[in-house]
């Protein structure tokens, strides 16, 4: 009870701290709503067979598709709002995350015991972690498609696209399934936050390092066949822009190894908000759209499937976010 009033009183005060900034440190409007039955959500657009002829999309419905979706809109902000706004979340993910600590270490212990392979425990707590930092902080994110997601005790690769550090909170706070990332290993590095993951098995990848690459190859699919799903963004990195980059093949072999299923996602509107490390306003308007699975990649041809994830992903973009040659 005292943990929830100091999350309350953190919140009341970066509300009055908002509240007293000059007009020009505006957070960002909301986001026009949009319908579910959006042209990005089309089911003949997203439901890509996995065949080569398939992979060739229809070009109309995907142009339809990027120009029903939006954008949040641009927030207007300045070099001090931005350095507010960035304090204030690392702040509140500090305090949320110390407040949680003891569940974190309850959570590994029961794990070990009696979970060891998939601590599902602990992924429990770090979605709550990720959805109360997110909900003080003001964020207001939609999932789409939710229709699409699989059987909560099926174990697949999820793939969205990545264009900001928001991703990993959005997706771990507000989709309704338990999973792991692949991390870059500084990541989880980082003092009670990275140590969390760790303790949650989530695998770490360090990418210049090709050793590193194929002990994370092979831990990847041991937890896939333990039942544990993965997300992994298939760029390989954060866009600096939030254009979709060019796919790579390393979490189609991991999922033809493994024999589980794609799911593709679309992550609209995080990188308006910060593409660095803390965010430069409350992001409101992002969206999560699931698109349906795609079965299991047949070995030694992921480039079909590599390809249809992101004709999927791509469909659920807005224009601003879609490569040139798209």
């Amino acid at each position: 009870w005292l943990h929830l009033q100091s999350l309350g009183t953190a919140r009341l005060t970066m509300s009055l701290l908002i509240a007293c900034l000059p007009l020009g440190l505006a957070t960002a409007p909301r986001a026009p709503p949009s319908p579910l039955a959006m042209a990005t959500m089309a089911p003949p657009l997203a439901r890509v067979a996995m065949s080569a002829s398939a992979v060739n999309l229809d070009a109309a419905a995907v142009d339809a598709a990027a120009a029903a979706a939006v954008l949040p809109p641009t927030p207007k902000t300045n070099a001090v709002s931005r350095k507010v706004f960035g304090i204030t979340f690392a702040l509140l993910t500090a305090l949320v995350v110390t407040g949680i600590y003891p569940l974190v270490i309850s959570a590994t212990i029961y794990s070990k015991l009696f979970d060891n392979e998939r601590r599902r425990a602990n992924d429990y707590v770090v979605q709550w972690w990720a959805r109360t930092t997110l909900t003080l902080f003001g964020a207001k994110v939609a999932l789409e498609g939710q229709e699409n997601l699989p059987p909560p005790g099926e174990a697949v690769m999820y793939v969205p696209n990545h264009c900001s550090f928001l991703d990993i909170f959005s997706l771990s706070g507000f989709l309704p399934r338990r999973f792991k990332y692949i991390s870059k290993i500084e990541i989880l590095r980082i003092p009670l936050v990275g140590w969390a993951m760790g303790f949650a098995k989530h695998i770490a990848l360090a990418r210049t390092d090709r050793k590193s690459q194929l002990k994370t190859l092979k831990e990847a699919v041991e937890t896939l066949k333990a039942g544990n799903s993965l997300v992994t963004f298939p760029e390989g990195t954060r866009s600096k822009d939030g254009v979709l980059g060019s796919f790579k093949k390393g979490p189609f072999t991991m999922a033809a190894r493994a024999g589980v299923r794609i799911v593709p996602i679309s992550v609209v509107g995080t990188h308006v908000f910060g593409t660095g490390a803390l965010p430069i306003a409350i992001p409101r308007g992002v969206r999560i759209i699931v698109h349906p699975p795609l079965d299991a990649p047949v070995a030694k041809q992921e480039d079909e499937s590599m390809a249809a994830a992101r004709a999927a992903v791509l469909s659920g973009l807005p224009a601003a976010m879609r490569p040139a040659e798209a």
